[in-house]
């Protein structure tokens, strides 16, 4: 059995939503250990393409929030070392002619929710994205989707709270939760170990669930696999964030059928993945690109069939990259709540308890959750309401 510590907050989970609680309430005064069951960045914050991107949010508390994230990114963008930050915009291109209507149809929508979005045809898109293949038609264009590093984010999140006095823990297993008379008292991990903290901050994404299932406090959300790779830096730069037509699939505008869009020849290759068509350039000129997907499964680990997929399609709408080296390849897994919207809630069990999980998009959300969490902490209103968000939205049996 480990010794025991004492500290006056307990953050479990080291993605970007956790780092950045760890961090900010750190910057409060609070003494802090941050815990991993591997390391900081090991899950899908780790293991994503960087988007930051708005199209495809839901209108109301959701795009709103969603806006005000991004916001929040380029603020943090001055406040701390260059972790890749840019305002690229973000397209969403597609080459059968199909899916023009489609576009049509998602520009109004979105238009409607609150985005200066745009149907672009292939000469506007050219001065876009002067790289993009001969197949491709038109796309849909925002001007404030962006791109950031979130592996050198996180990082600069976990030093900057290593640097300020903060505690990582990793590699650990917190195993449970310790309530004493309707307060938390600190967590147990798996070697016996007791770390006694008067708050508590479950941020374990997909995982969280181990912990506040012994509460009846369980997230109903779907784990969702998301495969990407990653090239040599290319000779040439993709400016603006890009997905692809499949993403239509996803996230289909009113009136439009999904089932009766078209799909491609590798896209049938195993039918059960989804696909977005993603591709971002990196600051030293790699790509990273996908991104295939499986609602339900929690393997986080590559497949044949999503990177065959992946390959194929980025090579018809970037030609150039086919004869670029793939030098990785890899999956995370995130966890989707049944409204797509993050858990991030102080009042949902014991005292000092506090929820930050279920950031299905978490490239964008995550770090700003972060500042919400230490607000409640520190006893104020945080900075952007959270009653949205709250635990009590789902019935109290979810599981």
């Amino acid at each position: 059995m480990g010794v025991n510590r004492t500290f006056d907050a307990v953050v479990v989970g080291a993605g970007i939503a956790g780092t950045a609680s760890a961090w900010y309430l750190r910057k409060e005064g609070f003494s802090v250990a941050l815990l991993d069951t591997h390391h900081p960045g090991w899950g899908a914050s780790g293991r994503n393409p960087g988007f930051l991107w708005l199209q495809t949010k839901a209108p109301g508390l959701s795009m709103h929030f969603s806006l005000t994230c991004r916001r929040f990114a380029e603020s943090l963008a001055s406040e701390l070392p260059d972790f890749g930050f840019r305002s690229s915009g973000g397209l969403i291109i597609f080459r059968d002619e199909a899916y023009e209507p489609v576009a049509r149809a998602f520009v109004a929508d979105r238009v409607a929710a609150g985005l200066p979005v745009e149907l672009l045809d292939r000469p506007a898109l050219l001065d876009k994205c002067p790289d993009i293949g001969p197949e491709v038609s038109g796309a849909v264009w925002n001007p404030l989707d962006a791109h950031q590093d979130t592996r050198l984010l996180l990082r600069h999140l976990a030093e900057g709270f290593a640097r300020s006095g903060g505690t990582i823990l990793a590699p650990v297993r917190a195993d449970m939760i310790l309530v004493e008379k309707d307060a938390c008292g600190g967590v147990r991990l798996s070697d016996g170990t007791e770390i006694e903290s008067r708050i508590v901050v479950v941020a374990g994404g997909p995982w969280s669930n181990e912990l506040l299932a012994p509460f009846g406090l369980a997230i109903p959300y779907r784990p969702t696999r998301f495969e990407a790779a990653e090239t040599a830096p290319a000779p040439f730069r993709i400016k603006p964030v890009v997905s692809g037509q499949s993403l239509f699939r996803f996230f289909t505008p009113p009136g439009v059928d999904a089932s009766l869009l078209p799909c491609e020849p590798s896209e049938k290759i195993r039918p059960e993945l989804g696909f977005t068509e993603q591709i971002a350039s990196y600051p030293d000129g790699s790509l990273q690109f996908g991104c295939a997907y499986e609602v339900g499964s929690d393997l986080d680990r590559a497949t044949v069939a999503g990177q065959a997929m992946a390959c194929s399609i980025t090579c018809r709408n970037f030609p150039a990259v086919a004869g670029l080296p793939v030098i990785r390849q890899w999956a995370g897994i995130v966890a989707q709540t049944t409204d797509g919207l993050p858990v991030i809630d102080a009042s949902a069990g014991p005292d000092g308890l506090v929820i930050n999980t279920g950031h299905f998009f978490g490239n964008l959300a995550g770090a700003f959750s972060g500042r919400m969490v230490a607000d409640m902490a520190a006893g104020r209103l945080p900075v952007y309401p959270a009653a949205g968000f709250s635990r009590s939205r789902f019935r109290p049996a979810a599981a």
